[in-house]
């Protein structure tokens, strides 16, 4: 089969990430005109996705501390990079499926498995990811399925949720289709991702509320509960990882994390309710005489964002050899653990809120030490630099404001 596949493969390099080298297109060759990868390319591979990889890597390992992982699924694996890496930086006697529709990824993730020696522990498929993934689970569900496309995960969410094991299995998402999912296309995400999107400070954190919002919907269509265990938002992405298990009465009491969220641009108060309250009350606005200029985003998941056991597992895998990730993956994994007990309040963006009240904005830690004593809980976000997440309303926030600049 891969002999007919097989095709004279020009323009191939040599690239690393972690602790793994391996083959692909020749990027720098194919974007120099457009300056980013795209899906010209004869076997794609984005460098600026290491990230991404990096904290999968670091999330599986985490999680198969505590879960059996015996076989994995990348339906669309591309030069095979992502399943490499997994192969070769995690310890354990798995076994990997990878899939492509395209001929040339799939000699090229061959070529990639033949080097490290892994063909006797992975096998590559030519086909569509979502036949593959139905068909090739028949005989034995899948423990994990990593779904990284060029665009929206939504259209393959059914068959790989079906084709994990029913007993519990990690899903991997990523979604790069952010104009739809940052509120430039509310309508698009309405159709996707069964939730209006909206332009607000925290419009990422709402692209991944909804991509968890649709996780959730699937899943229960299929009995299923969800579980996230961590969220990434970074550059032109973003990213979930999500435990999925065959669980009716878990599922059902999931249906509170369905809810809507409010944002008053003018006096920027955020309102964050489950569709299963009783109406929706009145919007209480943090300002006399405001506008009125309401955002709504939703239905979307508005439950937790990183089991914590998880998240400090994968902080101390991280300092056992934090050389072989991306420099920022420290940083990233901290704010995350610093934020993850107050995600159910969204973050405020201290130069939003600073430009909604015409003020200048004074540091960020300034803010925090105040907060912090006057007995409110206050966090740093992986989401911005310049936002916290706390529980004190956006009055007392412009309040300190006001005192820290002398009005």
């Amino acid at each position: 089969m891969l002999k007919q596949l097989a095709c004279n493969m020009t323009g191939l390099k040599e690239y690393s990430e972690g602790r793994t080298t391996f083959l692909t297109a020749d990027v720098e060759e194919h974007t120099a005109e457009k300056g980013q990868p795209t899906t010209d390319m004869p076997v794609f591979y984005n460098p600026r996705m290491r990230i991404n990889r990096d904290l999968s890597v670091l999330f599986l390992r985490a999680y198969m501390e505590k879960n059996d992982m015996k076989l994995f699924c990348e339906p669309l694996a591309g030069s095979g990079v992502r399943s490499l890496r997994y192969l070769n930086e995690i310890p354990g006697e798995f076994n990997g499926l990878l899939c492509d529709v395209n001929p040339m990824a799939i000699e090229t993730a061959t070529k990639n498995l033949d080097k490290h020696g892994f063909l006797d522990r992975a096998q590559v498929l030519h086909g569509d990811a979502k036949i593959l993934l139905l068909t090739e689970s028949r005989g034995k569900r899948f423990d994990f399925v990593d779904i990284d496309p060029f665009g929206s995960p939504v259209p393959y969410l059914n068959a790989a949720i079906q084709s994990l094991n029913p007993r519990g299995g990690l899903l991997g998402l990523t979604a790069t289709d952010m104009p739809a999912l940052c509120g430039v296309y509310p309508r698009v995400a309405l159709r996707k991702y069964g939730g209006l999107s909206t332009r607000a400070p925290f419009t990422h954190e709402l692209a991944v509320r909804l991509l968890l919002g649709r996780t959730y919907s699937i899943a229960a269509m299929n009995g299923c509960s969800i579980k996230p265990l961590g969220i990434l938002s970074t550059d032109h992405y973003i990213r979930a990882w999500i435990h999925i298990e065959s669980n009716k009465t878990e599922s059902n009491k999931q249906v509170d994390s369905i809810g809507m969220i409010r944002l008053c641009r003018s006096c920027q108060h955020a309102e964050v309710y489950s569709l299963r309250q009783s109406g929706s009350s009145e919007f209480l606005h943090e300002q006399e005489n405001c506008p009125a200029d309401t955002a709504i985003a939703g239905p979307l998941w508005i439950g937790d964002l990183y089991d914590s056991k998880t998240l400090e597992r994968t902080v101390k895998l991280h300092e056992l050899d934090p050389e072989a990730y991306h420099k920022r993956v420290r940083e990233l994994l901290e704010l995350m653990t610093e934020e993850q007990t107050l995600v159910r309040f969204p973050f405020m963006d201290i130069h939003d809120v600073c430009d909604a009240y015409n003020l200048p904005s004074p540091k960020r830690s300034d803010i925090t030490d105040v907060l912090i004593a006057k007995g409110y809980q206050v966090s740093r976000t992986h989401f911005r630099p310049t936002a916290i997440r706390t529980d004190a309303p956006v009055r007392e926030v412009v309040s300190i404001i006001k005192d820290l600049i002398g009005e």
